[in-house]
C-alpha cells in the first residue's frame, strides 16, 4: 500500500493519519501454509522528523493455520503494531556508523523515492514477527492420542489408558506433578 507523502515530506513536524487497508499473500512457514483471508486493516500515523519519516501503525486481521497440537484448523486474529522510519533516498552500499547503531537499537529503517512511502512490506514482516511459534486452536488443547492418533479434543481414545505408558527415563518427572499433601 502506497501512501502519498507530499503534504507533509517538505515541513519537519508536521503529520498526517492514514487509513490502511492490505491483503497479505498466504506464506509457508516452517512447513506450515498460512492464509490470510482478509486484508489487515487499521491506520497509520506518518510524522515528518525532519531527515527521516516516522510511521506508526496498527491493523487487525486473521490468520488461518493448524494448530500444532491436534493439527486441526484454527483461525487466529492478530493486532499487529510496528513502527518503521523511512529515509529518503536510496539504501547504502555499506552501513555506516549511524546506521549501524540504528540497526544495533532495534530500529528498522526502509528507503522511499518520490512522494509515497510503501507500507505493504514492513507489514507483512511484522504479521509474520506476530505469529506464535506453537499455534493452538485453544489453550487447553488436548492434542493427539501418541498411540492411535485420535484428536483428544473430540472423546477419548479406544487404545486405553493402559497402552499410555510413561517412558522409563521420565518415570521421576511424575512425582512433580504429584500434591504435596498427597500419599500416592
Amino acid at each position: 500500500m502506497r501512501v502519498n507523502i507530499a503534504d507533509i515530506k517538505l515541513e519537519a513536524g508536521s503529520h498526517k493519519k492514514v487509513p490502511v487497508q492490505i491483503a497479505v499473500e498466504s506464506v509457508e512457514l516452517a512447513g506450515q501454509a498460512i492464509q490470510f483471508d482478509r486484508p489487515f486493516a487499521g491506520e497509520a500515523e506518518i510524522w515528518n522528523a525532519g531527515d527521516r519519516l516516522l510511521v506508526t501503525a496498527t491493523v487487525t486481521g486473521e490468520a488461518a493455520l493448524q494448530c500444532s497440537r491436534c493439527l486441526g484448523p484454527t483461525t487466529l486474529p492478530l493486532e499487529v503494531s510496528f513502527e518503521e522510519e523511512f529515509i529518503e533516498g536510496a539504501p547504502p552500499e555499506e552501513m555506516d556508523e549511524e546506521l549501524d547503531a540504528e540497526v544495533e537499537a532495534g530500529r528498522t529503517v526502509s528507503y522511499y523515492n518520490g512522494d509515497e512511502i510503501d507500507l505493504s512490506e514492513p507489514l507483512r514482516e511484522n504479521v509474520l514477527l506476530e505469529l506464535p511459534m506453537k499455534p493452538l486452536c485453544s489453550d487447553d488443547c488436548a492434542g493427539l492420542c501418541p498411540t492411535c492418533g485420535t484428536n483428544l479434543n473430540e472423546g477419548d481414545c479406544q487404545c486405553g489408558e493402559a497402552t499410555h505408558t510413561v517412558d522409563p527415563r521420565l518415570a521421576a518427572l511424575k512425582d512433580l506433578l504429584r500434591k504435596p499433601d498427597s500419599n500416592s
